[in-house]
């Protein structure tokens, strides 16, 4: 998803703001600022010691002070790369530390972010906000700024060093400058648009690439290889485009620097030579001039290209706040933390619609009594999954009370609320890390023995040794190394080590064969076992034994009860039962 960049020529309001992240680090900018002061101040150094060789040592012919004008002309080369490398590594340092500090509070705001943010925002979107636009921050303190710092400070000392030496000739070299900084201001302004092109057209790209690769499958399975490269190539030539408007920009701007320049040397030269001719001017001042000239429009043609990276920083800077002030973090709510779990269930006239008009529950109620284990059936879209963001607090109700042990779940401390509660989901994510890992999630609490042992008892351990690496097995980025069933029996192993009191199983045999389902239903009884629980299952053989089923109709619990007594009162579940019968 593109988004404009900022109308403001310069926002000094986030710049400030930006400028605050480098408070911690204030000794290295400070110290990074005084170098550029010293670069700036031996920049004339060098020439006014040219024009001592030329003016004074050469026509006197003495060697020894030819030689000491030449050696000291080498110590100041070597002392102003020094400084420069110095100054350098400082300015990236500091640039450094601060897009740390921004990336880490960035991604600790959105990691808590509510699941409904997730719904409405492309990932590629955060990615470019997490990466591109955090590096283009850190051009604000490593490039743009202090170089634009630099340059101004280098004009100031050239130009006033120029006048002091002979005003009149200062004069007649600065005579193209007027035209200078027109063609600056054009370049610069070309340049932003170019800028603010590319960042969009790259946020584009981001947010295309990464639901494609995300959604591969799709594409190869419908055949749809052609027709998305077809939209990769127009993304990929907007994006082309973009990039070849700033490179057209330089291509104009920098030869025309070099026409300008060489026009202040020739009426420099011309003036020179008038002068030279009145010995008003030697070869010294001119030679030193020249360099002067050299000096001069290399910072204002760098000024107007540093600028565009500290204004481009700004507009990165600009997203990455609107991003930070949004409001879209979970609210924790509730301070309770209940001793004792019990695991009793109830939703009270719970009324939840995540798009407005479009209402998923209607007036639910449910309830399940500590210890037992429920079911719930009903058809797609019924609000079966919606249960379960809902207890977990992802979303909140609308109207009606959700209670776990008498206690609303609004009132239970969240972190206290979601370790309580076991999920198994359909789609089972695992991260691109190893097995261990990815069962343990880095809870250094537990143990390699609880691990393994869970893994033996949800009946894992097996299929993970015969890996390569056992439990150091990389499953790569979200398992797809593993089958469906490998999967889903590593997620059982994962909730068994939480050790929750209350589990949840979403369509957890859905996906897989025979002989893991098997394996899923000895993970499921040992799971359940002396806790509350509840299956949504789309086979109903699997949820016969459960002690109370509830059927779901359009966010409505349309019938509950036993299995038995579900089928006797031959309602919507025993056609349901039926009808699977007939399937099979």
């Amino acid at each position: 998803m593109a988004e404009k960049a900022a109308g403001k020529a310069f926002d000094w309001n986030i710049f400030l703001r930006l400028y605050k992240y480098s408070k911690p680090y204030r000794g290295g900018f400070i110290l990074t600022l005084i170098l550029v002061l010293v670069l700036a101040g031996i920049t004339v150094v060098r020439p006014e010691q040219m024009r001592q060789m030329l003016d004074v040592a050469v026509p006197g012919g003495d060697v020894n002070v030819m030689f000491q004008v030449a050696m000291a002309f080498l110590g100041v080369l070597v002392f102003e790369t020094v400084v420069q490398y110095v100054q350098t590594l400082v300015a990236n340092s500091v640039a450094q530390k601060v897009t740390l500090d921004m990336r880490e509070k960035l991604f600790a705001q959105v990691i808590r972010y509510k699941l409904s943010y997730f719904d409405k925002t492309p990932v590629g979107q955060l990615v470019t906000r997490h990466i591109s636009d955090i590096d283009g921050i850190a051009e604000v303190f490593s490039v743009g700024l202090l170089d634009i710092i630099r340059d101004v400070l280098k004009l100031v000392v050239i130009v006033g060093y120029m006048f002091f030496l002979d005003w009149k000739m200062t004069l007649i070299v600065m005579i193209p400058i007027p035209i200078l900084l027109w063609a600056t201001r054009v370049f610069q302004q070309a340049v932003k648009k170019s800028f603010q092109d590319v960042r969009n057209e790259v946020a584009r790209m981001n947010v295309f690439v990464q639901e494609h690769v995300t959604g591969m499958n799709i594409v190869q399975f419908f055949n749809r290889q052609s027709s998305e490269e077809k939209k990769f190539v127009e993304i990929n030539a907007e994006q082309r485009k973009a990039h070849i408007r700033g490179i057209w920009a330089y291509s104009v701007f920098f030869p025309v620097v070099e026409i300008l320049s060489a026009m202040s040397i020739s009426l420099m030269l011309w003036w020179g030579v008038h002068s030279g001719l009145e010995m008003e001017t030697t070869p010294g001042l001119i030679l030193e001039f020249s360099m002067f000239v050299s000096m001069m429009y290399r910072p204002i043609r760098q000024m107007a290209d540093n600028f565009n990276v500290l204004q481009m920083g700004v507009v990165n800077a600009e997203r990455v706040f609107k991003l930070m002030d949004e409001d879209h973090s979970e609210h924790s709510g509730g301070e309770v933390v209940l001793q004792e779990v019990k695991g009793e269930i109830a939703f009270s006239h719970v009324h939840f619609q995540y798009v407005e008009n479009h209402p998923v529950l209607r007036d639910f109620n449910l309830h399940i009594e500590a210890g037992k284990r429920a079911a719930i059936v009903g058809s797609t879209g019924s609000g079966k999954s919606t249960i379960i963001s809902l207890l977990n607090r992802f979303y909140e109700v609308n109207q009606g009370k959700i209670t776990i042990d008498g206690v609303c779940v609004n009132e239970i401390e969240k972190d206290h609320l979601r370790k309580m509660i076991g999920v198994v989901l359909q789609d089972v994510f695992l991260f691109s890390d190893s097995i261990r890992n990815n069962l343990k999630l880095y809870d250094e609490s537990i143990s390699d023995e609880q691990m393994i042992e869970a893994a033996k008892m949800v009946g894992a351990h097996q299929f993970i040794m015969a890996l390569p690496g056992g439990y150091d097995f990389d499953v790569k980025e979200r398992g797809t190394l593993l089958s469906t069933g490998q999967r889903q029996l590593l997620a059982f192993v994962r909730v068994f080590l939480q050790n929750p009191k209350i589990v949840i199983l979403d369509e957890a045999t859905s996906s897989v064969d025979t002989e893991s389902e098997l394996l899923i239903q000895q993970a499921t009884e040992l799971l359940t076992k002396n806790r509350t629980s509840i299956v949504i299952a789309h086979r109903l053989s699997t949820i016969q034994s459960s002690d109370i089923i509830f059927v779901l109709e359009q966010g409505e619990v349309l019938e509950q009860g036993s299995h038995a007594e579900l089928m006797a009162n031959s309602g919507h579940y025993s056609k349901l039962v039926e009808l699977q019968y007939k399937k099979s």
